[in-house]
């Protein structure tokens, strides 16, 4: 009998009206405790997202339910903190629209006033001390509002009102970053899916060696995934590392016995991504394991693992994770590199950022924000160390996705121990 973990997750892939019915009573969650989790964090009492038909705020398709499609011409969204009856209210002030019946209160009166004119009115009414709007240097789905609704909304509400206006940068990550509890309970199952489809790639199921390329196994995987009614989170990426190669990493050509195949893979369903890499070792005539200087080496990277799994804790920053971390490697003679990432509905979530593969060191803004309980990471890295058997360094490259609670980081599907065989 297979683990749990290793049962084909692939059956249970839900048809669209039931994962869109999933979707959207998380949404009610999400916008009843996450969001005001998020304008308390972020101290803003009332923040506007303004959105474009075919021009849409990254944020609207997460503050939205399943059958709302576009803004329709223009949408604006209004939410008022309520600390006295703790609640967040939520105004939509454009054409009703069915799919937000229940969650959104429509308060445009139409031929009577304009969109403009009926968001000012609700400013004076509410009087916010703070107005969060869409606009950030560093953060991508933070900068939704476009400069021309800037420039209009600056000029339809006028001087007293735009002198209060703040970047809703710090809500818009929380928002992104924070998962619900039935978001975390559903993770650990994308987590497994994502797994099962990676080890069947790094198999002899998909590779024959001395004929499969690098590329096939990427369309493999592409096409698969299509197949199964769901995405990749990005475009997936499979080289070898091949003894006495001059190049760390080789695209497009043909896997041969004794490389080390390397996969960099996700998926996207439910509105939430995944993201791995794994590795696999190509058999040589005679061999029934990869040689002991390659297990070795993979065994320094899970030692690594487990000093970052430590570090992940709520309340550190991203620049405490990678610096400690590495740290702490050094101690045990490690040569490693950290760049992991928060995942969410993007495979790049915002969030803290714990290193970066071309900056080894402390990351300005998006390392300084800190990990959060019931949020997702991809936890990616590499180590390097001489292989005897190859006479040459080279690296293990390894990508696993975990969780963060309270009390710590739990992986989210078992880690890859060691190197799936090709035979």
């Amino acid at each position: 009998m297979l683990h749990v973990h290793e049962q084909d997750r692939s059956q249970n892939i839900l048809p669209i009206k039931s994962r869109e019915a999933l979707f959207d009573s998380w949404l009610k969650d999400r916008l009843d405790y996450i969001l005001k989790e998020a304008m308390i964090k972020a101290n803003i009492p009332l923040w506007i997202v303004i959105s474009k038909e075919y021009n849409e705020d990254p944020v609207i398709e997460t503050l939205t339910p399943s059958e709302h499609d576009s803004s329709r011409r223009l949408s604006i969204f209004v939410f008022v903190l309520d600390i006295e009856l703790n609640r967040v209210d939520r105004y939509c002030i454009g054409s009703p629209h069915p799919a937000l019946t229940g969650l959104y209160q429509f308060i445009w009166k139409r031929g009577e006033e304009t969109q403009w004119e009926r968001l000012k009115m609700l400013m004076e009414e509410k009087n916010p001390s703070r107005i969060g709007i869409n606009q950030s240097r560093h953060i991508a789905v933070s900068d939704g509002l476009t400069h021309s609704l800037y420039e209009l909304l600056c000029e339809e509400l006028g001087t007293v009102w735009v002198s209060k206006f703040v970047s809703a940068e710090q809500l818009v990550i929380h928002w992104f970053l924070k998962r619900s509890k039935q978001e975390m309970l559903i993770y650990p199952f994308l987590s497994d899916l994502t797994n099962n489809l990676a080890k069947k790639a790094l198999s002899n199921e998909v590779i024959l060696p001395g004929v499969t390329t690098t590329t096939d196994v990427v369309e493999w995987i592409r096409q698969h995934v299509l197949d199964l009614g769901i995405k990749t989170s990005f475009y997936p990426t499979v080289d070898i590392q091949r003894k006495g190669s001059a190049i760390d990493r080789i695209s497009g050509e043909i896997i041969m016995p004794g490389d080390i195949v390397h996969l960099d893979f996700g998926i996207e369903y439910l509105h939430l991504s995944t993201d791995t890499q794994q590795l696999a070792y190509v058999l040589r005539k005679g061999e029934s394991n990869p040689p002991e200087g390659l297990e070795a080496a993979f065994r320094i990277g899970l030692a690594f693992q487990d000093i970052v799994m430590k570090k992940m804790t709520p309340g550190k920053t991203g620049n405490e994770v990678f610096e400690e971390s590495i740290n702490d490697a050094r101690k045990q003679s490690i040569q490693a590199m950290l760049y992991s990432h928060p995942v969410g509905p993007h495979c790049h979530e915002a969030g803290p950022l714990i290193g970066l593969y071309d900056q080894q060191t402390k990351i300005p803004f998006r390392g300084e924000l800190e990990i959060v309980s019931d949020s997702a990471y991809a936890l990616e890295f590499n180590i390097k160390t001489f292989i005897p058997e190859w006479g040459h360094e080279t690296f293990i490259y390894l990508e696993q996705p975990i969780a963060v609670y309270e009390d710590g980081a739990q992986y989210l599907t078992p880690r890859q121990e060691s190197f799936y065989l090709i035979r």
